[in-house]
């Protein structure tokens, strides 16, 4: 009934329902006094109808004929006691008045406006200067018809304003919108005690237990809006149940997301076995193969207490948190499950976009990066072969940012020593990589490639690439070796162009960058994506999006990818930290 005309609402229903429903719950501290005490005895939390005459006598003492919503309440009581929690007594006939705004309200509210305030934000502040007050007793609350905020219907805005709520006014489209507020607070403020029961919250209740297993049925939707009303009306279950659906939905401003506490430690059932398959494939990068997993044993999920909607710790996983994406999440709410469980589940999307050309997209793509594909080596494998220590192991999962602080924690930086913070993962059948999305500027003279030391096992693809520094051009570098020794390589670096062995074809750089098959100079980075694609192509191999940017990913410190200075050469070192108070 929202905005509509005051003649479609039920005044005398609805009033006798709140009256009765307060009246069965009152104690001595509802009572407050006499009046209280009446209103119990009679049932009736109003007064008696408002004559015409007096309804008529008000209208002309205020030189407006009253809303429709209010006319008709006026017609069924003069006025209302106990309209929530904090109005104790709203005006009728006698008692409703123009605001004076004696606290200078207005003149406050805008000064906080500034010259790119909007009319409703003008309309808002102002309400004081022009508002027809209607709560006479109060915790300091105005309620407020405003004659100039006005529905197709003849609706007055109500706004209402407390100080101690430090928010600004809240806007009813219409007295029937505020009083139904009301009655819902006035739920709400009794929903913990044990002996409210009354055919509003048996409903309320019923709704709630459908609102479950429409969630478990894929109506997350549905639920989540018959949840978020039952919670207005205080209903305990409801909350807890909605917490779930919002925070798959994204609303993590709550950091527990309601679900069991230890969902995941050792977690029963063919779903439990998927979460821990997926984990693995997570923290080696192929969170697509991990939300497959997921997405193909969800019908298997069985709720851990009565009112579990869903796998909500997922989302807070370290590792799988990443994988679930906004997209992700509503197709997880949208599959049938647990009690529900059809067996149906929607076609698995895969996130990375596969391949290497995506590091060169301007738009989610790497400004500069340098990686390394290992070939017939497991990521765990990637420390012994070019880690900077001798008996080097893998970090823990961790974001890239959470590596580099861990592992370089004084924050030091050398152009003697070019050691990389690597994240590692498979990078196709076969293949695993390292890779650095933040390297130190490429030093041309001392340079070495790891690929080298990585084609133990096979072979080991090197690939560098970064923006125009000081004017000195772009880089792509690529060298590929196989079985500790060198097959080819090229760098490409402003106006020239350095190879060496045998490239293939379809690696040749003067197919792949116009600059070097025109003579120029290399500087916006034309023919990078060309070039990953072909590399990709010829090796059969991927970097995963995904886990790169937003996944936790098991890293180690790379050995340097400079050679020491020879004699004569200068080096600097950098350390990045705290001022010391000695310091000049």
């Amino acid at each position: 009934m929202t905005g509509t005309a005051g003649a479609d609402h039920d005044w005398q229903a609805f009033l006798t329902r709140w009256s009765e429903e307060w009246a069965d719950s009152g104690g001595p501290d509802d009572m407050g006094d006499a009046d209280g005490v009446e209103a119990e005895c009679a049932r009736w939390l109003g007064f008696a109808p408002a004559a015409p005459e007096r309804i008529a006598a008000l209208e002309e003492r205020l030189g407006h004929r009253l809303p429709p919503s209010y006319r008709t309440f006026l017609e069924v009581t003069d006025g209302w006691r106990h309209a929530g929690g904090f109005v104790w007594l709203l005006a009728g006939t006698e008692e409703a008045r123009w605001h004076e705004d004696g606290a200078g309200l207005a003149e406050m509210f805008l000064e906080c406006l500034d010259e790119n305030a909007t009319r409703e934000e003008i309309q808002e502040a102002t309400i004081w200067t022009r508002g027809l007050e209607l709560a006479v007793e109060s915790d300091a609350v105005d309620v407020m018809l405003d004659p100039e905020d006005v529905n197709e219907h003849g609706e007055w805005a109500v706004y209402t304003w407390a100080p101690w709520r430090a928010s600004p006014p809240h806007r009813y489209a219409s007295f029937w919108e505020f009083m139904q507020d009301a009655y819902r607070e006035f739920h709400q403020l009794r929903a913990d005690r044990p002996d409210f029961v009354n055919a509003t919250t048996r409903e309320w209740d019923r709704r709630v237990e459908e609102a479950r297993r429409d969630a478990l049925r894929g109506a997350y939707e549905r639920a989540e809006a018959v949840l978020a009303e039952a919670q207005e009306f205080g209903r305990p279950r409801a909350g807890a149940l909605r917490n779930q659906i919002t925070w798959l939905l994204g609303d993590r401003y709550r950091r527990d997301p309601g679900g069991p506490a230890g969902e995941w430690d050792n977690a029963p059932g063919p779903f439990g076995d998927a979460v821990r398959q997926a984990r693995e494939q997570a923290r080696w990068g192929d969170t697509d193969a991990a939300w497959r997993t997921l997405l193909a044993a969800l019908p298997a999920w069985q709720p851990l207490e009565p009112d579990h909607l869903a796998p909500v710790a997922l989302a807070a996983d370290p590792l799988l948190g990443p994988v679930l994406t906004p997209e992700r999440c509503r197709t997880l709410l949208a599959t049938p499950r647990g009690e529900e469980a059809t067996g149906a589940v929607a076609a698995a999307v895969d996130v990375d976009p596969g391949g290497l050309a995506w590091l060169a997209e301007a738009d989610g793509g790497h400004r500069e990066y340098r990686f390394v594909l290992v070939e017939g080596a497991e990521p765990a494998a990637l420390p012994a072969l070019v880690g900077a220590e001798e008996g080097a192991t893998l970090e823990e999962p961790m974001t890239r940012w959470d590596a580099r602080r861990a592992l370089n924690p004084g924050g030091v930086s050398s152009s003697y020593d070019d050691k990389a913070v690597a994240g590692v993962g498979r990078a196709g059948d076969g293949w695993s990589f390292a890779f650095d999305g933040d390297p130190q500027p490429f030093d041309e003279t001392r340079f070495v490639s790891p690929a080298v030391a990585a084609s133990r096992h096979g072979r080991a693809v090197v690939v560098w690439a970064a923006p125009d520094r000081f004017d000195r051009g772009a880089l792509f570098h690529l060298s590929v070796a196989e079985h500790g020794t060198q097959r080819y390589a090229f760098t490409v670096f402003g106006e020239r162009c350095e190879r060496s062995g045998e490239i293939p074809e379809a690696l040749l750089p003067e197919r792949l960058f116009p600059e070097v098959r025109d003579g120029g100079r290399y500087v916006e980075r034309r023919g990078e994506a060309d070039a990953l694609a072909a590399i990709a192509a010829t090796f059969g191999v991927t970097l995963p999006r995904l886990a790169l940017d937003h996944g936790r990913l098991h890293s180690f410190t790379t050995r340097s990818w400079t050679r020491p200075p020879g004699p004569g050469e200068g080096y600097a070192v950098i350390t990045v930290g705290p001022r010391r108070p000695d310091a000049d």
